[in-house]
């Protein structure tokens, strides 16, 4: 005998002779409800304490519970919490230290109740006999009409969890007819939580009906478009329940907006605990969070379930034929239905894990159905997987070409298909690929989130102990994205800093260390610059064959600068300016030539001679490199271009060629006007 029922037979010893019947009724109802309550506690994908007690809704279910309705629904999508709220509100009305209806009868049902009861061999209505001595609800409640002087309270019975009963047609019509069968009175509330997909079919029949529309409570919070009651979680319920789990105060600052967008719907917050309990080392500031939980969530759901082939092949198909109507991204199930006839049972499992939501578009001449992904984020990696197949899984100059041509820019969805392209190139450590994305006429703010999204990836990847971009795979191909990407963010300066502490190429060494002398400089960060001095001087003589000019030397000028130590300024000149010869006499070259350690070597000197208040070298020294490379100022891929350009007008400006400067200026809001060209705001600020 199940649990719930021996804790039911336990309570009923327990019944002294003077007891009323109410209070027999509510002892027994009590026993089955708590059990109820135990389990779904359990069920909770985060501990029930940490969850949103959502009490901005307990004046609305108050309000049904004081008024003459009869019953209520609370429908939502799986996963948007709807369990939970039931749980917390029969906490709050009926056993909390301050509820407002101890006295009434709160019987609670779900889907284990009804399963153990059927698993048991009896029928709903022997249960409700055997349990509270009275042949269905109709009786009991004919009996309290007939004897009013019996009635202590109110009855409220809430049922959750159903959905899989009233997808068979039989069940359906049991519990329709249930309904039609309740007779008219004052005491008896119905509370039914249900799916949309199992109100969708309910909610006609219930507003066909004079009878069932006048007794239908259905809430201030019921949306008629998307047939819920249960809006998604604010930002303060959000940032409550992260605070919980982190055991700290956690703010909307802390919180990538991409991901507080995505907690919206609780479920993720399931998946973010699951993560967290599995070492999950990204901060909730990082908007790689978002893909990994669409990734963990599908693997568990998708690769990793029953029937995943055919899961795949179908939520393929789907993706593929979506478009954006009125309400958002679905398809008209009519045009999926030979895919879903040919694996119906992997469809119907879609549905019952929340992948996949069916609705009734009724604004349409006659209601149709239609098809859409619980949510946006999961259609859109459906969207992508599709592109890698199209390529082979191969990403190359092509596979950057299709997503630039195919998908609209400045929106969220080529943001998502680009980041899902950044994270599957580090995956499987094709670095040179994601050079693509600046190079191709991306916009400047698509690069600029693209170059924060491979610091946010790489710097995720190469922690991990399994990852095939790692300390033995990192070569000169990330370097030439460093080298080439915004270098004032804090993001920037974490990822090399990671990388640099985790990498074996000795070359590649030496250029993080390189940058990160650049980055202690900028920052005035003593501490940061000696240590990195310190290990780049071992590599001294390595460093003068790998550059034009030995940066060691350009970065001990400022560093005795910093500290107040004279320099040997004559003896440094002289290697400047004989690499100015050296490059002035070069024949020119195509832009494609120019090597990261160029770009670094340049960058170090003109910042050196213009920091020495040496003007008239410091424009020779642009002059030399723009007569190497004549093309210099049209490169639309990296930010050296646009820093030269600067110093150059700021170098006018010194010398006071007020008019060459202007023409700089000039030619800087022309190019910015080319929404493709890779620039870092900041640096056009310094102008």
């Amino acid at each position: 005998m199940p649990i719930g029922m021996l804790s039911a037979r336990k309570k009923k010893n327990q019944i002294l002779p003077s007891q009323s019947i109410w209070q027999t009724i509510k002892l027994t109802a009590k026993s089955i409800t708590e059990l109820a309550l135990v389990t779904k506690k359990n069920n909770s994908g985060v501990p029930f304490n940490f969850t949103a007690n959502r009490n901005f809704y307990y004046p609305d279910f108050d309000y049904f519970l004081k008024n003459s309705y009869q019953f209520t629904t609370i429908s939502a999508q799986p996963g948007q919490g709807k369990s939970i709220l039931i749980a917390h509100m029969v906490e709050h009305f009926f056993y909390s230290e301050h509820a407002l209806y101890k006295n009434d009868i709160v019987l609670l049902l779900n889907v284990n109740s009804i399963n153990n009861i059927i698993q048991n061999g009896l029928s709903l209505k022997d249960w409700f006999l055997k349990e509270f001595k009275f042949e269905s609800l109709s009786a009991l409640v004919s009996y309290f009409k007939k004897h009013p002087d019996k009635k202590e309270g109110k009855i409220v019975i809430v049922v959750d969890g159903i959905d899989t009963f009233l997808a068979r047609t039989d069940f359906f019509k049991i519990f329709v007819d249930f309904l039609y069968s309740i007779e008219e009175n004052s005491f008896l509330k119905l509370v039914f939580g249900l799916r949309t997909n199992s109100w969708v079919n309910l909610q006609p029949i219930i507003t066909g009906s004079a009878f069932l529309t006048k007794n239908w409570y259905n809430g201030l919070f019921y949306d008629i478009d998307v047939l819920s009651n249960v809006p998604p979680l604010n930002t303060e319920e959000i940032l409550g329940i992260l605070s919980r789990l982190e055991e700290k105060d956690v703010t909307q600052e802390d919180v990538h907006p991409a991901l507080l967008k995505q907690l919206k719907s609780p479920f993720w917050l399931q998946v973010y605990f699951q993560l967290k309990n599995e070492n999950f080392s990204l901060e909730l500031n990082d908007p790689l969070l978002c893909y990994e939980q669409i990734n963990y969530f599908l693997e568990k759901k998708i690769f990793l379930a029953k029937k995943s082939t055919e899961k795949i092949f179908l939520l393929k198909k789907i993706s593929e034929n979506i478009s954006k109507g009125n309400k958002g991204l679905r398809v008209a199930k009519e045009t999926i239905l030979t895919y879903i006839n040919d694996y119906p049972d992997a469809y119907e499992e879609l549905l019952y894990d929340g992948i996949l939501i069916q609705e009734k578009r009724l604004s349409t001449a006659i209601p149709t159905e239609v098809v859409r992904f619980l949510n946006d984020d999961i259609y859109t990696y459906f969207l992508f997987i599709q592109i890698t197949e199209k390529f082979n899984y191969k990403p190359s100059k092509a596979f950057f070409e299709y997503i630039l041509e195919n998908y609209t820019p400045k929106t969220l969805i080529r943001n998502y298909i680009l980041n899902w392209s950044i994270r599957f190139c580090i995956n499987r450590n094709e670095i040179s690929e994601l050079k693509n994305i600046l190079k191709l006429p991306f916009t400047n703010e698509e690069k600029n989130d693209s170059f924060d999204f491979i610091c946010s990836v790489s710097k995720y990847e190469i922690s991990k102990p399994n990852s095939n971009f790692n300390k033995q795979s990192i070569n000169m191909d990330f370097i030439d994205i460093l080298a080439n990407g915004r270098t004032m963010s804090p993001l920037y300066k974490e990822t090399v800093k990671a990388i640099s502490d985790n990498v074996l190429n000795e070359d590649v060494q030496i250029m993080l260390l390189v940058i990160e002398c650049n980055i202690a400089l900028i920052d005035i960060d003593k501490t940061l610059l000696v240590n990195a001095m310190q290990s780049l001087k071992r590599h001294y003589k390595r460093l003068s064959e790998l550059f034009p000019i030995n940066p060691y030397d350009l970065i001990l000028y400022f560093h005795n600068n910093l500290i107040g130590k004279p320099n040997e300024s004559k003896t440094l000149e002289e290697k400047i300016i004989s690499l100015c010869h050296q490059i002035d006499k070069s024949e020119p070259l195509k832009n494609s030539q120019i090597t990261t350690t160029e770009v670094l070597a340049y960058r170090m000197v003109v910042l050196t001679l213009f920091a020495q208040k040496n003007y008239a070298e410091c424009h020779r020294f642009i002059m030399a490199i723009l007569n190497r490379y004549p093309n210099i100022f049209y490169v639309r891929y990296s930010v050296f271009s646009p820093f030269l350009l600067l110093q150059l007008g700021q170098t006018y400006l010194k010398l006071n060629y007020y008019k060459k400067a202007k023409r700089i200026v000039e030619f800087v809001e022309k190019i910015i006007e080319c929404d493709y060209t890779y620039y870092n705001q900041l640096y056009y600020c310094e102008l």
